[in-house]
């Protein structure tokens, strides 16, 4: 009906795309969820859930994520308005009107208990924090901050924060109404099923859910394909490694044989990245399933992340907590790429759980398991071990002397300081310098020195990446727009949820104080503060991902504030009388269920498939043609056309390599170097997605005598 009262002129823009698609068919799918709940008894409440899923999907259409290189942002109003966008806009407006509605209707008695349940001032902060984290700030507001125009930029960023509280709100109502108005028979079923829960299967089940869909998005999604450049140099790295060499020897030309963040050092051809991951890696490349490795890694971290909550609080927080891993939409897609985060977030539950054990019973395998573990972390992401081993240590002595075993924290020294050891002797056999880490030899030799470096000043991080990185140097407005852009999504993706997945964190900051929180929220904080330091946000490859450490204590400490609010509410509103704290954790229970179903298809088709131009075809032409011991001369850029296609090229480049190697046909210095090198090789040609518009094309093959 909305289309067509947008009129004849709208509709003749009307596009079709899959990500449209989608939403299209997510609509049509919500009046069936209706049908089918209704029959279920769940009377109003099925409209209700409905028209969440629908109104949900509806709000996706506003956004622009793409496949491209860019933060999220809502489309700018001369996108929104004159074109098809516009019916969007209208739907959500005639969801707000409807739940406004049905607010005055359902929710006026629960008001009271609201009230009761958080004091005013603590929802002014929640809601001021979810207005900050309600959109992202674009580039050019910080440019015309320091350039002139701020004004005008600040205006149009205030609109655009306006719609994404308006979303946040008219989500976070219609979810209120659909557990409002669940009939008390469907409550008192729901909480049947959880009490009669299989405890001690339910972490397994989670698990296996998320090696499956995790799996299920490496493989058809993202096509086992790297498409981030930090991914091809971890391939690259995993491969050698694999076949046993620390480094190679240098190519016969680095142009024509490029890979992302490598370095040619004299007799050495080594990758920059830190050698953690690509050891994890390299296991899988050696079993010939390296897209397994973080589906498996997926599924640990539920595991790890449900022991370490159970012996932090209670089991059924950690069941709650493995569930709501599960459902989340970011650690599936964490789970799914070929980035190091999964491994760091294994390693540091390890480490947390050593040194829980450490602190609650002195155990030595605890402290041990601790320092190993932390030690990985610095062979993997450097500043995150420093982050998480100096919060676990801080917490670790905050539980007073008498927690404290010397023999334990002797073996989390001992074996802290071997892994470091290694790390030290590692640097040293590559850069010749046991500080100096090859990532920073790579960014100054491919920059300028110290450009790469933590802290703040005009020369830190001046790589010229203005659509990410919007100011020259690292100041103040960086940390305020980085915190914003990665708010931002930790509450988009972390769950998918409607009215944003941070609520019940920020309604737990204001409605509790415990101690016992306080390694969930040093971690938090830790993290946050540890990662002002660096110039980058973490772009937009993969959400918040730089703040992944945050990722398991912001799960906790959601069912922590969700049991909260529960309590509060049933203190205000018995269970008898209402369902009381029951409809708390049936909101929780729609809006994940919900967030899942509607996010993860939609970020599959509108951002993942074919995510920064990444193609597989490479893969269907070695299975199509026969090409042997060759030279394949890759025409194109270095990305998208030529990086994507080196996981197909052999560990070590030797001679006597069996099948083809990929080269970029960069020019013909280069190239003629390389084929006097591989003399004895046949030559085809491939042209690259953006030579063809389309997909790899053979236009070359060699001449057959």
């Amino acid at each position: 009906m909305i289309l067509l009262m947008a009129g004849p002129a709208l509709q003749s823009q009307f596009v079709f795309t899959a990500p449209l698609g989608w939403t299209m068919a997510a609509v049509a799918l919500s009046a069936l969820l209706w049908v089918l709940l209704r029959a279920k008894g769940w009377g109003a409440a099925a409209g209700w859930t409905a028209l969440a899923c629908a109104g949900q999907a509806c709000t996706f259409q506003l956004l622009n994520a793409g496949t491209n290189v860019q933060p999220q942002f809502f489309h700018h109003w001369s996108v929104l308005l004159p074109t098809w966008r516009v019916v969007f806009l209208l739907t959500l407006g005639a969801q707000a009107l409807v739940v406004t509605w049905g607010a005055w209707r359902h929710l006026r008695p629960g008001l009271a208990a609201a009230r009761h349940a958080i004091p005013f001032p603590a929802l002014l902060v929640v809601l001021a924090v979810m207005a900050y984290a309600s959109a992202t700030i674009e580039p050019s507001v910080a440019q015309t901050f320091v350039n002139g125009g701020f004004a005008h930029r600040l205006a149009s960023h205030a609109s655009k924060s306006a719609l994404g509280m308006l979303t946040l709100l008219v989500g976070t109502v219609n979810l209120a109404l659909a557990a409002a108005t669940l009939p008390m028979e469907v409550l008192d079923e729901l909480k049947q099923r959880w009490r009669a829960r299989d405890t001690s299967r339910l972490p397994w089940v989670a698990a296996l859910w998320v090696v499956v869909v995790s799996s299920l998005l490496a493989w058809v999604v993202l096509e086992r394909m790297p498409h981030v450049p930090d991914e091809v140099g971890h391939i690259f790295h995993a491969k050698y490694l694999a076949a046993g060499k620390l480094y190679l020897p240098m190519p016969p030309d680095t142009k024509a044989l490029f890979m992302n963040f490598s370095v040619a050092d004299g007799t050495k051809w080594y990758a920059a990245v830190p050698v953690g991951w690509p050891l994890a890696l390299a296991a899988g490349w050696w079993m010939g399933v390296p897209w397994l490795v973080n589906p498996l890694l997926g599924g640990a971290t539920v595991l790890l992340a449900h022991v370490l909550i159970r012996r932090l609080y209670d089991r059924e927080l950690a069941d709650a907590a493995a569930l709501l891993l599960a459902a989340s939409p970011w650690l599936l897609f964490m789970s799914a790429n070929m980035m190091t985060h999964q491994l760091t977030s294994v390693l540091s539950l390890l480490g947390l759980i050593g040194v829980e054990r450490a602190r609650a019973s002195g155990s030595v395998a605890g402290g041990a398991l601790a320092g190993l573990s932390f030690g990985g972390l610095l062979h993997t992401r450097p500043l995150e071990a420093v982050i998480v081993a100096s919060v676990a240590g801080i917490w670790w002595l905050a539980g007073g002397w008498k927690k404290l075993r010397l023999v334990a924290v002797t073996a989390t020294l001992i074996t802290g300081f071997g892994m470091t050891g290694l790390f030290l002797a590692y640097n040293k056999a590559l850069t010749g310098s046991a500080t100096k880490v090859p990532l920073e030899l790579w960014s100054d030799r491919t920059y300028y020195v110290g450009s790469n470096r933590f802290g703040f000043g005009k020369e830190v991080g001046n790589w010229g990446w203005l659509g990410l990185d919007a100011l020259p140097g690292h100041g103040p407005i960086d940390v305020v727009m980085n915190t914003n852009h990665n708010l931002y999504m930790l509450n988009f993706e972390m769950f998918g949820w409607a009215c944003g997945s941070l609520i019940f964190v920020l309604l737990l900051a204001m409605l509790r104080r415990s101690r016992k929180d306080a390694l969930l929220w040093g971690l938090v904080a830790g993290t946050w503060a540890g990662m002002s330091l660096y110039w980058f946000s973490g772009g937009p490859d993969y959400g918040a991902r730089y703040w992944y450490q945050m990722f398991v204590p912001l799960v906790a400490l959601t069912v922590l504030g969700a049991k909260e609010y529960a309590q509060r509410m049933n203190n205000a509103a018995p269970a008898t009388e209402s369902g009381g704290g029951g409809r708390v954790w049936a909101f929780v229970l729609l809006a994940s269920v919900i967030g899942t179903f509607n996010l993860l298809p939609w970020r599959s088709l509108d951002k993942y498939y074919r995510f920064r131009g990444v193609r597989s075809d490479v893969r269907a032409l070695l299975r199509e043609n026969d090409f042997g011991k060759s030279l394949v001369l890759v025409r194109g850029k270095p990305w998208p056309d030529y990086a994507p296609t080196t996981p197909f090229n052999p560990a070590t480049f030797d001679r006597d390599y069996p099948g083809p190697i990929f080269v970029h046909d960069v020019n013909p210095a280069s190239t003629n170097r390389v084929k006097e090198y591989f003399s004895d090789r046949v030559v085809w040609v491939l042209a690259g997605p953006s030579e063809t518009g389309d997909g790899y094309q053979i236009v070359e093959r060699p001449s057959r005598k």
